[in-house]
């Protein structure tokens, strides 16, 4: 019976060793390449680091608006883009540009653009801005 529960527990011990190290949380980041104006689309570059490869559909980029110009209240305006992968970069991080639609969007408001992956925004990635006329 000790020789079993010798055998089983070095079993478990090579077993836990076996077992790959985990990667990192993924993080972003959002720019805004040009300016913000209402009825336009606006252009999002999109990073991410800690994910290889970035699979279509795991994440989206999500952009909030406010028509009272403040961060505050009832979201007025929400849109939701799947990334679309698969993205590689062996040198640290995946980038894409992705276009927001501002077409409903009136000057003034307040917005806040970023990367979700299921419902949880992406450390790092919210970028906030005000829609210009």
């Amino acid at each position: 019976m000790r020789g079993l529960m010798v055998g089983c527990g070095a079993a478990v011990a090579l077993g836990l060793g076996a077992v790959p190290a985990a990667a990192g949380p993924a993080t972003g980041s959002t720019e805004l390449i040009g300016a913000a104006v209402g009825g336009q689309e606006l252009v999002v570059g999109v990073t991410l680091s800690g994910v290889y490869p970035v699979v279509s559909y795991e994440f989206h980029l999500e952009n909030r608006c406010w028509f009272s110009g403040r961060f505050t209240g009832k979201v007025d305006s929400t849109e939701t883009y799947p990334l679309l992968g698969p993205w590689f970069d062996a040198g640290g991080a995946s980038y894409s540009e992705e276009t927001v639609n501002l077409a409903d969007v009136p000057a003034g408001a307040a917005c806040r653009v970023s990367i979700t992956r299921g419902s949880s925004p992406v450390k790092g990635s919210t970028t906030s801005y005000l829609v210009g006329p």
